[in-house]
C-alpha cells in the first residue's frame, strides 16, 4: 500500500503563519465589539426566558385568589397583568428578548401590588377562621381537631414571616419579593385548609374517624355542605375551594384573558406594532 507523503514542515509552517497574518489583520475593535454583542444578546435571552417561566409561577399562585376573591379593581389589574406577559412571549418568539424582558418587568410590577393586596386578604381569612373555629376545638376532647388547629396557626405564623420578608426585600428585586409573598400565599391556604378541617371533624364520630384519616376535597366540600344552622357554608365552600387553587366552572380570569387578550389596548403593543410595520 502506497502512503501518502504528509506536507514537509516549513510548508505547514509557512501556512500557519499565512493565517495568523490574516487573522491578525481583523480590525480588533469590530471583534470585540461583535463578541460583545452577542454575548448581551444571550444574556437578554436567559434573563426573559427565565422571567417568563418565573411568571407562569406567579401567576399560578394568585389566579384563583383573584378569581374567587379580588375586586373589580384588582381584577382589572391582573388583566394588565396577564397582557404585558402574553405581549412579552410574543416579543420572545420574535427574538426581541430586550423588549421582552421589560415587558416582563411591568407584569411583574403589576402581581407585586397584586399579592401585596391578596396576601394580606388571604392571611385575615386564615386567622379569622382559625380564631372562629378554636372554641370549639379546644373545648371538644377531639385532639384531631386541636392538632389540626395547631398545624393552622403555624402556618399562619411562617405565612406572616415570609411576608416580612418579600416586604423588606429590595424594591427593584421583583422576582425575589414575589417569590416570598407566592410562598407566604401556599401557607396561608395550608393554613385556611386546616381550620376546615379542624370544623369539619366534629361531624365525623370516633367510629368513623379510622376510615377518615385522609378526607378528599370532594370529602370536605360535602361535610361543610352539612353544617347545620350556618348562614356561613357558602362562604366557607368557597373558601374551600380556593385553598386547592380552583374556582367555579373551571373557568379562571387567566383562561378569560388569554382567549381574548385584546392586547392593543397596550400602548406598548402599539408601538411594537408599528415598528415592526416600519422594518418590513
Amino acid at each position: 500500500m502506497q502512503r501518502s507523503n504528509p506536507r514537509p514542515v516549513s510548508t505547514r509552517l509557512a501556512g500557519t503563519l499565512l493565517l495568523c497574518g490574516a487573522l491578525c489583520a481583523l480590525p480588533v475593535s469590530d471583534a470585540l465589539a461583535q463578541r460583545t454583542k452577542s454575548s448581551q444578546a444571550a444574556g437578554e435571552q436567559r434573563k426573559a426566558e427565565q422571567g417568563l417561566k418565573d411568571n407562569r409561577y406567579y401567576f399560578y399562585f394568585i389566579n384563583s385568589s383573584i378569581t374567587n376573591f379580588g375586586s373589580e379593581q384588582e381584577k382589572a389589574l391582573f388583566r394588565k397583568a396577564v397582557q404585558y406577559d402574553i405581549l412579552a412571549q410574543i416579543l420572545f418568539m420574535r427574538f426581541e428578548f430586550r423588549s421582552s424582558y421589560i415587558e416582563i418587568r411591568k407584569s411583574q410590577k403589576i402581581l407585586i401590588d397584586l399579592f401585596g393586596i391578596t396576601l394580606t386578604r388571604d392571611l385575615s381569612t386564615s386567622k379569622k377562621l382559625l380564631d372562629e373555629f378554636a372554641p370549639q376545638a379546644v373545648n371538644s376532647k377531639d385532639n384531631r381537631s386541636k392538632t389540626y388547629l395547631w398545624m393552622g396557626y403555624r402556618d399562619q405564623k411562617t405565612a406572616e414571616i415570609n411576608q416580612l420578608i418579600g416586604d423588606n426585600t429590595t424594591v427593584t428585586l421583583y422576582s425575589m419579593r414575589l417569590y416570598q409573598y407566592s410562598k407566604a400565599i401556599k401557607l396561608a391556604k395550608h393554613a385556611r385548609r386546616y381550620a376546615l378541617l379542624s370544623k369539619v371533624e366534629h361531624q365525623i364520630t370516633p367510629d368513623q374517624q379510622r376510615y377518615t384519616k385522609n378526607l378528599s376535597y370532594d370529602d370536605i366540600d360535602a361535610r361543610l355542605a352539612r353544617i347545620p344552622s350556618s348562614d356561613r357554608i357558602d362562604y366557607y365552600r368557597r373558601v374551600h375551594m380556593d385553598n386547592y387553587y380552583r374556582v367555579a366552572n373551571n373557568r379562571s380570569l387567566y383562561d378569560e384573558v388569554w382567549d381574548n387578550p385584546s392586547l392593543k389596548e397596550l400602548d406598548e403593543y402599539s408601538t411594537y406594532f408599528s415598528k415592526s410595520a416600519r422594518q418590513d
